[in-house]
């Protein structure tokens, strides 16, 4: 069983209405004072409810940063728009928009970076990263059986290219990112692959 514990909410609105007002809380304050700076006691002040409350559906804090990161990330169906071009466009732009989600301040962005701690990444691994990756690899896997891209890419560093750009831009530079520049980064990406090197 993980660290985030699922809760249940049939028939118990009030319960999922708590359980909103706790993660909206978690979210605002990682903004505004990072990771280090969150106390489970001022997420409980901010949502209105006791320290125990969330101590009954989150055994600690890394599972409630973890659960309230998925409660804005978005995971996103995979796509298949026919070509390996238009399936990775599509792939980066759920991140594009994950990132977007956090506002334009600086504060917000860094908020993001909380789900890299070491105590959340493996959580939101099992929950969000683990099905973006295989996504991605699928994507690849379909553009070499359509010949689009070579056999011996390799699809691991060809999608952290991609969700380097994005990380980097728009979390450390703090600029957009169009859609012409994923475009023009994928189209050399796809003619040009990294290369599965052997060890």
């Amino acid at each position: 069983m993980t660290r985030i514990q699922a809760v249940a909410t049939v028939g118990r609105p009030e319960d999922a209405e708590v359980t909103r007002r706790i993660l909206g809380a978690t979210v605002e304050l990682i903004s505004e004072v990072g990771y280090g700076g969150l106390r489970v006691e001022h997420v409980a002040q901010r949502a209105g409810c006791g320290k125990a409350t969330i101590y009954r559906r989150y055994t600690d804090k890394a599972g409630l940063v973890a659960s309230a990161a998925m409660s804005v990330l978005e995971v996103g169906e995979a796509p298949d728009t026919g070509s390996l071009e238009g399936d990775l466009l599509e792939h980066a732009l759920v991140n594009h928009r994950n990132q977007q989600r956090q506002g334009p301040s600086a504060e917000s962005r860094s908020g993001l970076l909380a789900i890299f701690e070491p105590e959340v990444f493996p959580l939101l691994w099992e929950r969000y990263f683990r099905d973006r990756r295989n996504q991605g690899v699928e994507i690849v896997a379909r553009g070499i059986a359509r010949g689009e891209i070579a056999a011996g890419a390799d699809a691991d560093v060809l999608l952290d290219a991609i969700a380097g750009l994005t990380l980097y831009r728009g979390t450390v530079k703090r600029v957009d990112i169009p859609v012409a520049h994923y475009r023009s980064v994928i189209a050399a990406l796809v003619a040009h692959p990294p290369r599965v090197v052997a060890e």
